[in-house]
């Protein structure tokens, strides 16, 4: 299954700072395959709140910390979802036709939701993909659908009947269910975590050369801004790599950029001030970390450790195996013990040949 390129924008991408989301990503899928035909997800702020497919016909809540939450307006749900199901299978037919697509497991996507701003301002959209490439968007100014495969005609009366339902019907539910969403789950919808935030240099495990690396994480919402800055101005986001707001398992959220350093910066990393700028709706002002380079160790420095470190050894269990002679008590030191033995056999050849000699004298 290809997912369409609408799917690959982050829903952070689509959400204003200081807004809640409730998006729905319908996927159908043809052909034989070991997954329902159709397949309705439902997230609130990225996270999952409502699942349905076609074998089950029902929409069932996913809220894992409320495992015996029943589902608000199901039938409202249940009745969006079919009627999705029956359209999108119209469409994708359309298009496999116009595509001279025959075979295999075309799919058709949608994501559709509502945005709801502090100021209580609402905002709706509709995106669909087929097979991988972006297929239709609703333009909620126009209120008309804008197709973006060339040469494919859909039924006029078949968008008109679309247009009138969002409008009429799918918007105001959209903004129904997620107020009801927000008020119910206050205390973990509407929190606020700031972000950690840090700057260090690393070695690439692709290229092997050197990164400077900005990482905010354990924040939440979603919702962040983050600038590299390079002596106080922003690095161009096509030198950086990173970028992707991912979650983290405690249902916080993580990002980071980093920064490849030429070998021409690499020798005057030292003379640059790298700048991790953040800005998320958990702090109450911008915050700014500056990356302080770790001094180079001296090589000279550690040689004399190691030599030191060899010194006191080699040379410790000699001094204490001298000690223990001396105070006569050799043979109780383990560490000692194997060159007392030696000694001790040595000293009895000695005897033993000074006992021949003398007797042969």
């Amino acid at each position: 299954m290809k997912p369409s390129a609408l799917f690959l924008l982050c829903c952070g991408e689509l959400v204003w700072a200081g807004s809640h989301s409730l998006w729905y990503f319908g996927t159908l899928q043809t052909g034989q395959a070991q997954f329902p035909e159709f397949v309705v997800v439902g997230m609130v702020d990225d996270v999952q709140v409502e699942y349905y497919d076609s074998d089950i016909g029902k929409m069932i809540s996913r809220r894992h910390w409320r495992p015996d939450a029943e589902v608000e307006e199901a039938d409202n749900k249940v009745f969006a979802a079919k009627d999705h199901h029956f359209v999108m299978r119209d469409k994708l037919q359309i298009l496999m036709s116009h595509l001279n697509h025959t075979g295999g497991h075309p799919t058709f996507q949608v994501i559709a939701g509502c945005e709801l701003d502090d100021d209580g301002s609402a905002r709706f959209m509709s995106r669909e993909g087929y097979d991988g490439r972006d297929a239709m968007n609703y333009n909620t100014k126009s209120y008309s659908y804008t197709l973006l495969i060339p040469g494919v005609v859909m039924d006029k009366a078949g968008l008109q009947v679309n247009k009138l339902m969002t409008d009429t019907f799918y918007q105001p539910l959209c903004v129904r269910i997620l107020k009801s969403y927000l008020q119910q789950e206050r205390t973990r919808l509407m929190r606020r975590v700031k972000p950690r935030v840090r700057v260090f240099q690393k070695t690439s495990a692709l290229s092997g050369g050197t990164e400077v690396t900005c990482l905010a994480t354990g924040f939440y919402p979603r919702a962040l801004e983050l600038t590299l800055l390079r002596d106080g101005r922003p690095v161009p986001e096509q030198e950086l790599t990173g970028g992707e707001v991912l979650p983290n398992g405690d249902g916080t959220y993580q990002l980071r950029k980093s920064l490849a350093l030429s070998e021409e910066e690499e020798e005057r990393r030292g003379r640059h001030r790298y700048t991790c700028r953040v800005q998320h709706s958990g702090l109450d002002n911008r915050l700014e970390v500056d990356w302080e380079p770790e001094p180079d160790l001296d090589t000279g420095l550690i040689a004399g450790v190691v030599i030191g470190v060899l010194i006191v050894v080699l040379v410790l269990p000699v001094a204490a195996c001298v000690l223990w002679r001396k105070k006569g008590r050799g043979a109780q030191s383990p560490a000692c013990r194997s060159s007392d033995v030696k000694y001790t056999e040595a000293q009895g050849q000695e005897q033993s040949e000074t006992s021949s000699n003398s007797s042969g004298q």
